[in-house]
């Protein structure tokens, strides 16, 4: 039902009521494309009855569907529709006409065209969770959902939203994952990768049904090259592919979500099919969230936050440099209760960037905190770990 998401967050100020938007729905409805109309776009019923509601209310979550109807008409139709047309005007006159009769005559031949044109439909499913304050859309990119929010603030210019964001960025925490071994909890890395370079040339390596914890996958990350879709598993519930643009593409419900449910009757399906779909990823959504860092709108409070439990002589995760690091002593503390250490960790606990987690862990190691790591580049615990203070 819901296949590729990009998600938005809704402002705190909207306040849903169902009956007003749905007639905010009905004022934007769908009409097919007229004889000489090259395109319509409007709301139609989700369920795909025409007898039924533009806003479907299942469980709680709301599901729309807008659909674009285009007439589809080849540009080189009508450039030879066009020639033909001028050709015999220079028959008839003894010269050709000029650039801007040439337009005009371009509009005049497409409009004729037009009502002989094949039409081709698309639909983008809409799913609004109010409890969590977002707003999914099912989407190939975000140009082409962001047409959908135009029109659904058109329906409803009370909806005020922005794309969400994280607080660290996909792609670090994508690599952070890759470099580690070690996924965030309740996830698993599957098979499939791409990398892309930053400079120039955005050379691209991908890895399909490969196992990536693999040498060959660290040395590309090591080199510069940054994840820009990873395939992954929640809860061996859901697999998806996440994206540097923090889209989820390839939403598949695995065969442990059906386990012990009754095939629904035909009438019932798309309830069943829709309160399924919407309960799983509403609490795939969040987990996925918290695991790139939080939402970047909440960045100073979770800062805020961390600097209240942090020693003394901790600072703010902004400070970088080359020489020790204060929140060093704090960064053991983590690695002690966990029991385990990874720069993914180091970045979800203290807010850092790769960079900053990797080298907090190589001090770890010098000062006998941690094992070197290993061929697979898993760190290990010391045998004996003493907590040290920072070295000036």
């Amino acid at each position: 039902m819901l296949k590729s998401l990009i998600i938005y967050r809704l402002s705190k100020d909207w306040t849903p009521k169902a009956d007003l938007f749905e007639e905010s729905l009905e004022r934007e409805a769908f009409t097919p494309c007229g004889a000489t109309q090259a395109l319509s776009v409007g709301w139609v019923p989700p369920r795909g009855d025409s007898e039924s509601p533009l806003l479907e209310i299942i469980d709680g979550q709301w599901l729309l569907t807008l659909r674009a109807e285009k007439r589809i008409l080849p540009a080189s139709v009508i450039r030879e529709a066009l020639e033909d047309r001028l050709d015999h005007i220079e028959q008839e006159t003894g010269r050709r006409p000029g650039k801007k009769a040439q337009t005009d005559l371009k509009e005049q031949v497409t409009l004729e065209l037009l009502p002989r044109a094949f039409t081709t439909s698309s639909h983008a499913r809409v799913w609004i969770d109010p409890t969590l304050g977002l707003l999914m859309v099912d989407a190939g990119s975000v140009s082409k959902a962001d047409e959908v929010v135009t029109m659904l603030v058109k329906a409803d210019p009370s909806i005020n939203l922005h794309l969400l964001q994280s607080a660290e960025a996909p792609a670090a925490c994508m690599g952070a994952w890759l470099m580690d071994g070690i996924p965030p909890e309740g996830f698993t890395i599957d098979r499939d990768l791409e990398l892309k370079a930053a400079d120039e040339m955005k050379s691209a390596v991908r890895f399909t049904r490969h196992n990536l914890d693999r040498a060959d996958v660290r040395d590309h990350l090591t080199g510069g090259k940054m994840p820009t879709r990873l395939a992954m598993t929640w809860k061996e519930r859901i697999s998806f592919v996440l994206t540097d643009s923090m889209q989820i593409k390839g939403v598949k419900f695995l065969d442990v979500v059906f386990d012990g449910r009754d095939k629904p009757a035909k009438d019932e399906a798309f309830d069943v099919d829709a309160a399924l779909a919407t309960g799983e990823l509403s609490r795939l959504i969040p987990a996925l969230i918290e695991a790139l860092g939080g939402e970047l709108d909440f960045i100073g409070q979770s800062a805020k936050i961390a600097a209240e439990h942090a020693p003394r002589e901790a600072v703010p995760p902004h400070v970088s440099g080359d020489g020790p690091d204060p929140i060093y002593r704090r960064a053991v503390e983590i690695v002690r209760a966990q029991r385990r250490a990874s720069v993914s960790l180091l970045q979800r606990m203290l807010m850092l960037g790769y960079n900053r987690a990797s080298r907090l862990l190589d001090r770890m190691v010098a000062e006998g905190v941690l094992e070197p790591p290993g061929p697979d580049g898993r760190y290990v615990l010391a045998a004996a770990i003493e907590l040290t203070e920072p070295t000036p």
